[in-house]
């Protein structure tokens, strides 16, 4: 028996001591870099005429009062469960795909995969893929439908096509780094006695990251649904389309039926995806979105419950019903005429060229699209610190109980939640332009909305898991219950606030691109015009500045994670 020490534990520095003169003067400056980005963007917002459209509030006037007349025609309400039968078989066949390309993709990235030695055309090959996956994932999944219309026109393929390639980048990042934090200890005693990779991964690796990467695709499955709603703007149906068909049609009582089929629909699709999570590695969706520091310290047991095995067994047929459902047909990828129009799309899009107006268009809608979401998450922020701390779930200190009205006021507080994310942001934004000129603060409003109600989920399940004991030592000792709830719970609670939104941030300046297409301003409102025009060469050169900006964003927000 021999003692085998950690090769790494002699080469780790020693962490630096930080004076507290040190901390104040980062706080300081980061407060000052904060409020400086906050003030330059409502600057950069307020335009120079009027912000209120009057002329609009009598539209948004009508839209409330119809809010309890609801459209039951006969032929209207099949005309809804046909669209909501579409949105959930698109958001599962999307989800499919896309947890086909992370399992290929996250093979490929991970480093227990290759015995942490990978062959030269291995390193060359995943050094191109994390590439190609962050140029992926730039590119909201609307964007990728409306490409893929001018090569495939209105064909399901569209809204399954454009849900499984930006969502399976993002899944083979997130497996990639599952299957280097789960125990390999089974991998590498299978391959020390000969078995083949392949046998080896299946046998010694994916079993122990299995329920971690089903917690994902449950999780994962409830983003595709909301993402299936915003591609209705693109046209290829489901409820999105629908609901945009009757806002442009300003028939407000199929908007309203709409809208609570929607509500419902995402209400059932989350507490079922919440019912099986719960037995699974990861409880919340709050695990996922920025990581944990070890995600199979979650895991809870090795043996599946019933409902995540009735679940996976009714994976296949009800694939299959929904293949059917929406007449899915692959053939149309490798037809002639796809072939062709492919090219001609490619040969459009290259090379890259500025829209009218030149560079300084794009750095100007650049410019419009960090200030839009800078004001979209200080609208968040505000929901979440209204509503947050309401839509945590009740939890008792020791020795005490949890009345009747905190309840009520959490499930209000869930309520509305569930309306500001279920609503896609294209909806919010349509409604903000009915009473807001166009412009950066219809965009933000919208997005603060949908994010808010994001955000505060995330925050809400995530403050749930805050350690109450510190609060309860306060009161004991005689601390008043509310300076004691700050004193004890404040620090981890803002620590997770922080944190979330800077990821959110990451994510509101690609979902910026949604607002854009109808009709707000930044990145998104000159790619709709120019896919409008057919000049793809300029919508690449957009699509290049939206890449830079997302980059970018996304290096600041991760070095905020980490530092925090």
């Amino acid at each position: 028996m021999s003692l085998q020490l950690d090769p790494r534990a002699g080469d780790r520095a020693r962490p630096q001591r930080t004076t507290g003169a040190e901390v104040l003067r980062r706080r300081l400056l980061t407060w000052a870099a904060l409020l400086a980005l906050l003030a330059w963007s409502a600057a950069r917002a307020v335009p120079e005429g009027a912000v209120v459209n009057t002329g609009g509030l009598a539209l948004l006037d009508d839209l409330v009062v119809t809010a309890r007349d609801l459209s039951l025609d006969p032929e209207f309400l099949r005309i809804v469960l046909d669209a909501t039968l579409t949105t959930v078989a698109f958001a599962l066949l999307g989800t499919l795909g896309a947890l086909v390309l992370g399992v290929a993709g996250g093979l490929v990235l991970s480093d227990v995969a290759w015995d942490r030695q990978p062959p030269p055309l291995v390193r060359a090959l995943r050094l191109l893929l994390r590439g190609a996956l962050v140029a992926v994932r730039a590119v909201h999944e609307l964007v990728w439908a409306l490409l893929f219309v001018s090569v495939l026109g209105l064909d399901p393929l569209v809204a399954v096509l454009a849900l499984a390639v930006p969502f399976g980048a993002q899944t083979a990042q997130v497996f990639g780094e599952t299957f280097d934090t789960v125990p390999d200890g089974p991998l590498r005693a299978l391959r020390d006695a000969g078995a083949r990779r392949v046998s080896a991964l299946a046998y010694g690796l994916l079993p122990q990251a299995l329920p971690l990467m089903l917690s994902y695709a449950f999780y994962r499955f409830e983003c595709a649904l909301r993402s299936v709603v915003v591609l209705g703007v693109a046209g290829v149906g489901g409820l999105g389309f629908e609901l945009t068909v009757s806002l442009q049609s300003r028939n407000w009582e199929e908007v309203w039926t709409l809208v609570t089929a929607l509500l419902v629909l995402s209400a059932l699709v989350e507490l079922w995806s919440s019912r099986v999570r719960r037995n699974l590695a990861i409880v919340t969706c709050a695990d996922w979105v920025v990581g944990r520091s070890d995600p199979a310290e979650g895991r809870r047991s090795s043996r599946l419950s019933r409902p995540v095995r009735w679940s996976l067994w009714a994976v296949p047929p009800v694939a299959a019903a929904a293949w059917w459902w929406v007449g899915l047909s692959p053939a149309n990828l490798f037809s002639e005429r796809t072939r062709a129009l492919t090219s001609r799309l490619l040969a459009d899009m290259w090379p890259p060229a500025p829209p009218p107006g030149g560079w300084s268009t794009l750095v100007g809608a650049s410019l419009d699209t960090i200030a839009m979401a800078t004001l979209a998450m200080l609208i968040a922020v505000a929901i979440t610190l209204v509503i947050g701390p309401w839509a945590s779930r009740p939890r008792a200190g020791r020795g005490g109980s949890v009345g009747a009205v905190r309840w009520l006021a959490w499930g209000l507080a869930r309520a509305v939640l569930l309306v500001l994310r279920s609503i896609p942001p294209t909806v919010w934004a349509v409604l903000a332009l009915l009473a807001l000129f166009p412009g950066i603060i219809p965009g933000a409003v919208a997005l603060g909305l949908y994010t808010g109600g994001i955000l505060a989920r995330l925050v809400a399940e995530a403050w749930e898991t805050v350690d109450l004991r510190p609060r309860d030592a306060l009161r004991d000792a005689g601390v008043a219950p509310s300076v004691s709830a700050v004193l004890g719970v404040g620090p981890p609670s803002a620590r997770h606030l922080v944190t979330y939104t800077l990821y959110r941030f990451e994510i509101c300046v690609r979902d910026t691109a949604i607002v854009g297409v109808v009709g707000a301003a930044g990145l998104g409102r000159v790619l709709a015009d120019r896919l409008a025009a057919f000049d793809f060469a300029a919508v690449t050169g957009v699509l290049v500045a939206s890449f830079v900006v997302s980059a970018a964003v996304e290096l600041v927000g991760r070095r905020g994670r980490r530092a925090w």
